[in-house]
């Protein structure tokens, strides 16, 4: 049975995670200059020196912002101090929560121009992705160079007036399926096709898109059942 979707909704003042929930926050990540200063003080050391890596200053701030907020979003779960949690991450870069507590955890974070997308549940894997859908992209390009010959086959049976929306649907979908395993880039994904991968572990997951705003698209995948997926716009 496909889950239950929630609308967009502002968060309710106690954030509490049930068996087979999924949480996902939508925020913008163009904030006040207040705000900016605020948030900047969240990130650790690591995080500011990634932040100061990136040449472009809309992209380091929005950056920052998005760290910040995903640091923010966890602490509401583990009623702890935005600042002092701690990541690790895996063997491919799949960041997690260090800590007894944050172990249980799963998230993911996706961002498109201004806006971020967090997911989180517990017990299961989660990845997330976001695109805005670029009317000028060459998008029969990417998907030679990036999908699977079945992929490629599926696309071209779309209608070409809606084949762009279709190439946007299998791209987010592919992307938060490759992040939650925890695969990114470290794997050629046109040698991994969601399509195919319809056994054993892989046919756990389970994967949704979703609108998220004019002219963006989203995708969840989650590695097991999903009873209900709660839908938040994160206040700033």
């Amino acid at each position: 049975m496909p889950p239950i979707i929630s609308p967009w909704t502002a968060p309710p003042e106690t954030i509490a995670l049930a068996a087979g929930e999924v949480h996902l926050w939508r925020a913008c990540l163009d904030v006040p200059d207040s705000t900016f200063a605020s948030l900047q003080t969240l990130l650790d050391p690591s995080e500011a020196a990634r932040a100061a890596r990136l040449l472009d200053p809309v992209k380091a701030r929005r950056f920052t912002v998005g760290r910040a907020l995903l640091r923010q979003i966890l602490s509401l779960y583990l009623d702890a101090d935005p600042a002092g949690l701690v990541f690790g991450s895996g063997i491919n870069g799949k960041p997690f929560l260090a800590g007894e507590g944050g172990r249980a955890l799963s998230f993911n974070l996706s961002h498109s121009g201004p806006w971020a997308l967090f997911a989180v549940t517990c017990g299961m894997e989660v990845g997330v992705d976001i695109e805005e859908i670029d009317p000028a992209l060459d998008f029969e390009r990417l998907a030679a160079q990036f999908f699977t010959p079945g992929e490629n086959a599926l696309l071209g049976e779309v209608s070409p007036a809606r084949r762009r929306r279709a190439f946007y649907r299998m791209w987010t979908r592919k992307e938060a399926w490759l992040k939650g395993m925890g695969w990114g880039f470290s794997v050629p994904s046109r040698d991994v096709g969601l399509l195919e991968r319809a056994s054993g572990e892989d046919a756990a997951w389970r994967v949704r898109s979703f609108p998220v705003g004019r002219g963006y698209l989203g995708a969840l995948a989650v590695g097991g059942e999903v009873g209900v997926v709660r839908r938040w716009e994160w206040p700033l």
